[in-house]
């Protein structure tokens, strides 16, 4: 079989933009979005662990390591919640450095973003710029909090979805060989992503043309159960996956098993903003091709774009009005970045900002 990795130069970029403007590309992050760094050995350093020197001497809390599996073993569930306490900060420094990538990602309009991280770092970028948007996460112990269930469906209003549960809730991650294989009785069993609770993205991920894969280790079998998961007919046009360290056997068997390419010589940050880069460029020969307006603004809401919609609206008759519900959106964009307003709330004040945008631009006979 030919070499399935191919160079940035390669990638059927066109077809990209075309995907995305059809709400048909699906983006997918992995723990190593950092060239030549594991996110999973940090971890274990951050808990008190030499990854050079496993088995070794182990915190008391953690019975056994195991770098390959990147899972642990605790001798108990007191100890198990005293290690995940140590996550959140951990989480938090990485979370700086995982920030531009996550940047990148809110610029552009993926109808789906699944995330193998526990963290909610996708999930503040997205507030932060006051992108509206929904957030949901797969527990396998149990389901979702109300405002945190998959409510419309993707194409709609864009969906924030972690793989492997939330940081916030411990129960839901997935941290030892017990819980993997709990997880994927699961996700096989009665919960499966085609179940109610998931519906809508089920659809969303059957609809889908094309993945984009960032920051996975392929070689890890978890992956190919994934991609059945989220692939079963192997249909899409095109899968691009970014992660350089792949062994090549590993390449040719995915590339013959899902038809996914491997793409080289470009960082998963440098991927994204190539991509952004050419995504605002196409999005601005539409604009001066003369695109209507009024679709325009049903296309920016759609990607969760409000505060860019009301800009425009103070441009036309219903400036006053548009005035008003930009101040409502930066008083939330500040009170999120104060930290003095829940997930929940914000939620709930955007999509009310939502619909009256939503009104704003079916009213409006904008120019």
């Amino acid at each position: 079989m030919a070499d399935p990795t191919l160079a940035p130069p390669n990638i059927a970029w066109k077809d990209l933009l075309k995907s995305l403007a059809q709400q048909k590309c699906i983006l997918l992050i992995g723990p190593d979005l950092l060239p030549g760094e594991n996110l999973f050995l940090e971890l274990c350093r951050h808990t008190g662990i030499d990854p050079n020197d496993l088995p070794g001497t182990l915190p008391r809390d953690i019975s056994m390591v195991y770098p390959k599996d990147e899972l642990f073993l605790f001798p108990n569930d007191a100890a198990r919640t005293r290690v995940w306490r140590k996550f959140d900060d951990f989480h938090d420094e990485w979370l700086d450095r995982l920030t531009p990538i996550y940047e990148q990602i809110a610029a552009l309009p993926f109808p789906v973003v699944i995330s193998t991280l526990p963290d909610l770092g996708l999930r503040k970028v997205f507030e932060r710029r006051g992108i509206l948007h929904q957030f949901s996460y797969y527990d396998y112990r149990g389901i979702p909090e109300p405002h945190d269930r998959i409510s419309v469906p993707p194409r709609d209003l864009r969906l924030i979805f972690n793989m492997f549960g939330v940081l916030s809730d411990h129960n839901s991650l997935v941290l030892t060989h017990d819980d993997l294989f709990q997880y994927f009785c699961q996700i096989l069993g009665d919960r499966k992503l085609g179940s109610e609770l998931y519906i809508e993205l089920s659809h969303a991920l059957k609809h889908a043309t094309d993945f984009i894969f960032v920051g996975f280790q392929f070689d890890q079998w978890p992956m190919q159960m994934l991609l059945r998961l989220l692939n079963p007919d192997r249909n899409k046009g095109r899968q691009y996956a970014l992660n350089p360290t792949a062994a090549k056997e590993t390449c040719i068997f995915f590339a013959d098993q899902f038809e996914v390419e491997f793409v080289d010589g470009i960082t998963p940050l440098g991927f994204l903003e190539t991509l952004s880069e050419k995504w605002a460029a196409d999005e601005q020969s539409r604009l001066g091709a003369g695109a209507p307006i009024q679709q325009t603004l049903r296309d920016w809401l759609r990607q969760g774009q409000i505060a860019r919609i009301l800009e425009r609206l103070r441009q036309t008759p219903a400036a006053k009005d548009a005035d008003f519900q930009l101040s409502r959106l930066n008083s939330l964009r500040e009170a999120i970045q104060n930290g003095v307003v829940s997930s929940e709330a914000a939620f709930l004040e955007m999509n009310k900002i939502r619909l009256a945008v939503q009104d704003l631009i079916e009213k409006t006979n904008a120019a």
